[in-house]
């Protein structure tokens, strides 16, 4: 079957308000249950760094960023492989019963981090994030699925203003509430905490409404996952528009693991202590969400996204220098001259720019693809979309920690590596959108 798309540069016809989606009761439903589900994903993240680096099994001392890196691979290993299959059957399923079941999944994994077998074994640790990661990868295509069924049209860009918001303010938040829910409780109780998170949200997810599953495909998983891949395919502006989500994704969550090497080697603060940082990033996003769910109607697809990956690569590129600056003024003969302190709020300007930045390139394009896929392809797609997310950023999240801890000049090194790229990528095309409606790039 061949289906064919609009540009996925062209807004939708009518634009909606925050006010609706607000009354929009099964939207809300959603949306709360997601921030319950985002947080206690992230705390999961940090409540892991907590466990690993306090029980340094053996003699092999590994750096936190290291660590933190291999835990990332833990949990992308599921979403490589599983995505594109659980993104066949979330088409098969329904949505609702994905959503809830997924939650309670993982609010069990979790659980199981209280038992004694996480202080003895690395590897017990490592298969509950890959286990809790399986849930995931179910959990994402049903809920980008589910978005907009239960929305008009004209609300897309509002509620995807909305989803990314609070996704982002949780990707910081969430972390940066993992440290005091681990002083609160302890380590020990901590992971009852976070799976109260996903329990939650399987009981809000109980309000909203199940898509209509059409009758079950006779075909095995392979062959409809094959329909989905060729559709991506044979649609250059949605395998575009995958290609810049994915991108954003990587870059941001190699963000995320260089911010332990930041904390440590340029803030001087504890390693665990990095998610104030992405917290910071997750503010700045979120504040860009809601700019650009309000004001997108006055600005020009192409010019919007391609500004968000300039000030993205230059934000970056600017913390990549903080570790420089601290060597230049210890060779004035200036010691003890840290970003932290009166200066920590440095380095947060600059990871709330990047955020800010991702917001321009997130909700134009995610909206974009929602509305040009066929609702009985979303699962398929959103779960592809998932697995290039989740594999496009394996490699850097590797290379990220080896060189946070190994490299000369560390962590600065690193996020020049990061950034530099970044803005000449961004910089080109901007350039190219300034001088009229050139085809997507």
């Amino acid at each position: 079957m061949a289906f064919q798309i609009s540009d996925l540069d062209t807004e939708p016809h009518e634009k909606g308000g925050y006010s609706s989606l607000f009354k929009n009761r099964q939207f809300m439903c959603l949306w709360t249950a997601q921030i319950f589900s985002q947080f206690a994903d992230r705390a999961v993240f940090v409540l892991f760094v907590a466990v690993l680096t306090s029980h340094q099994i053996g003699t092999q001392q590994i750096g936190a960023a290291e660590m933190t890196s291999r835990l990332y691979i833990a949990f992308t290993i599921p979403a490589v492989i599983l995505s594109p299959i659980a993104g066949v059957y979330v088409d098969r399923w329904s949505n609702k019963t994905v959503l809830i079941v997924s939650n309670l999944a993982r609010a069990l994994f979790v659980s199981l981090v209280a038992s004694p077998l996480s202080s003895m074994s690395h590897i017990f640790t490592f298969t509950m994030a890959m286990l809790i990661s399986i849930g995931s990868q179910f959990f994402g295509p049903a809920e980008s699925s589910s978005i907009p069924r239960l929305v008009k049209r004209g609300d897309l860009y509002s509620a995807n203003s909305l989803f990314f918001t609070t996704m982002m303010i949780a990707l910081g938040f969430g972390f940066a509430i993992g440290a005091p829910i681990i002083d609160l409780w302890g380590l020990e109780n901590a992971p009852w905490a976070v799976a109260a998170g996903f329990f939650i949200a399987a009981m809000l997810l109980l309000g909203i409404s199940d898509n209509q599953v059409r009758t079950k495909s006779k075909n095995e998983w392979w062959e409809d996952l094959r329909s989905g891949i060729a559709y991506i395919a044979n649609n250059p502006p949605v395998f575009k528009a995958i290609a810049k989500i994915s991108f954003l994704f990587s870059t941001m969550i190699t963000l995320n693991i260089v911010a332990v090497g930041l904390a440590e080697q340029v803030m001087h603060i504890k390693p665990e202590q990095f998610g104030y940082i992405i917290a910071a990033a997750g503010g700045g996003m979120g504040l860009g969400n809601l700019w650009v769910g309000k004001q997108s109607a006055n600005v020009h697809h192409k010019r919007l996204v391609y500004a968000g990956f300039t000030g993205l690569g230059l934000f970056i590129s600017l913390l990549g220098t903080l570790g420089f600056v601290e060597n230049a003024v210890a060779a004035m003969g200036i010691r003890d001259f840290y970003f932290n302190g009166p200066f920590m709020g440095i380095p947060l300007l600059l990871a709330g720019f990047t955020g800010v930045s991702s917001a321009f390139i997130a909700v134009p394009t995610q909206t974009a693809l929602q509305t040009a896929v066929p609702e009985e392809l979303r699962g398929k797609v959103f779960g592809a979309q998932n697995m290039a997310m989740s594999a496009g950023s394996t490699i850097p999240v590797i290379l990220a920690g080896v060189s946070s801890d190994n490299l000369p000049g560390g962590v600065s090194t690193t996020l020049l590596i990061m950034g530099l790229p970044t803005l000449v990528f961004g910089v080109i095309h901007l350039v190219r959108a300034m001088r009229g409606p050139a085809s997507d790039h």
